[in-house]
């Protein structure tokens, strides 16, 4: 989506709406995503128009990256090397630290430090140093 940022609003929508009726995704254009961002199985993807994901990550299928509607609309921020499994809710003005693991259909609405595993809601493991390194 970033190439076309310059072409204007038209080619933006064109993309978002084609992305949205072939994968029932539905990527805000003004998204920040890092173009190395992979997403996995790219179905039923929800990302907020202020989220900010960056490089590395992997996004895999029914994810919502949002807002919680409190504080200003503020939207995650998931940092480099971060993998969000299937389902995964991530919600509200929060950061995502560098090399964590999102499991399957948890719930997050507090900040992760970095190389941390995520299950159920907001529950929160240290990854042991020699698994941080993929």
């Amino acid at each position: 989506m970033r190439k076309f940022a310059s072409r204007g609003r038209f080619l933006r929508k064109l993309f978002q709406r084609r992305i949205y009726y072939v994968y029932g995704c539905d990527i805000s254009q003004s998204a920040n995503i890092h173009e190395s961002v992979s997403f996995v199985h790219p179905l039923g993807i929800v990302i907020g128009s202020k989220a900010t994901i960056e490089e590395g990550c992997y996004i895999y299928q029914h994810v919502t990256i949002g807002s919680d509607f409190m504080d200003g609309n503020a939207m995650p921020k998931i940092k480099r090397n971060t993998m969000v499994g299937a389902g995964a809710k991530i919600i509200g003005g929060i950061t995502v630290g560098e090399n964590c693991l999102v499991g399957a259909n948890a719930v997050v609405t507090k900040n992760i430090p970095d190389n941390s595993v995520v299950f159920g809601c907001n529950q929160i493991k240290r990854r042991q140093q020699e698994n941080s390194n993929r």
